[in-house]
């Protein structure tokens, strides 16, 4: 218990200041909380409902929200949450998380490669392009378990989007996409309430510890920071696979 609620404010911090992060608490809830796979991701998402609402209002208040972008993306997210939640029982779970991990490392790399070039400043996408990225973000958000940010960072930085742009869009996002996780989790008694409010809390501590930390960094260093931190997760989704889960069905990641 100690080395989860320890853990909480890490994640935080990493969700507030490069949007990449949520995706270690459900593997530290298996291996050091003892929790099955299910009820790890029903707890994370009412945990992340937390993060997603104190990072919203944080980046809200420092004008960086990108609201016409987020609109957009959530044209697409919604639908595509839906039927990603209905594909993923058809689905292998370590493939989607291989193939999570590989679009993440490819994507740290690529923004590592490309971080002494012109580019990555946009604010804006067009509207088709938004809304199809939006469809990929809640498609695979909700077959892989996770809150969001660790698909959308990704997919945005290589569209070229601004870092802080992107991570300020990630705070948004996932509040409608963990809050129909939620609802789903709950059904199935796989969430909960009380652990996952006080990591809520803890890790709302951490993003808002974040979001004043971005305010501090140079767009140049918040680059670099964002694409370290995917290619570390990326590395760590590629290795989740093969992590023996204690008492879980890993061939499942939401109800």
């Amino acid at each position: 218990m100690i080395g989860v609620l320890l853990l909480a404010i890490p994640v935080g911090l990493l969700i507030g200041t490069v949007g990449v992060g949520g995706v270690l608490l459900p593997p530290a809830l298996v291996h050091l909380q003892g929790l099955d796979i299910h009820a790890a991701a029903g707890t994370s998402s009412w945990c992340f409902l937390f993060t997603g609402v104190v990072g919203t209002l944080v980046y809200a208040r420092r004008h960086a929200m990108p609201w016409s972008l987020v609109g957009r993306l959530s044209l697409g997210a919604a639908p595509a949450a839906t039927l990603g939640a209905l594909t993923n029982g058809l689905v292998p779970a370590s493939v989607v998380w291989l193939l999570l991990g590989a679009i993440t490392l490819g994507a740290g790399a690529y923004r590592l490669y490309s971080r002494h070039r012109s580019g990555g400043d946009h604010t804006q996408l067009p509207t088709g392009t938004a809304v199809a990225t939006g469809a990929v973000v809640g498609f695979g958000s909700a077959l892989t378990g996770t809150g969001g940010p660790v698909v959308l960072v990704p997919v945005l930085l290589v569209l070229g989007i601004a870092p802080l742009t992107a991570v300020a869009a990630s705070q948004v996002i996932q509040l409608p996409l963990v809050g129909f996780a939620v609802l789903g989790y709950s059904t199935t008694g796989s969430v909960h309430y009380g652990l996952g409010t006080v990591l809520g809390v803890l890790a709302a501590v951490g993003v808002f510890v974040g979001g004043l930390i971005t305010s501090r960094l140079e767009s140049r260093k918040l680059h670099s920071i964002a694409a370290v931190t995917l290619v570390a997760v990326g590395i760590l989704l590629l290795v989740l696979p093969v992590i023996p889960m204690p008492g879980a069905d890993i061939e499942r990641t939401v109800p």
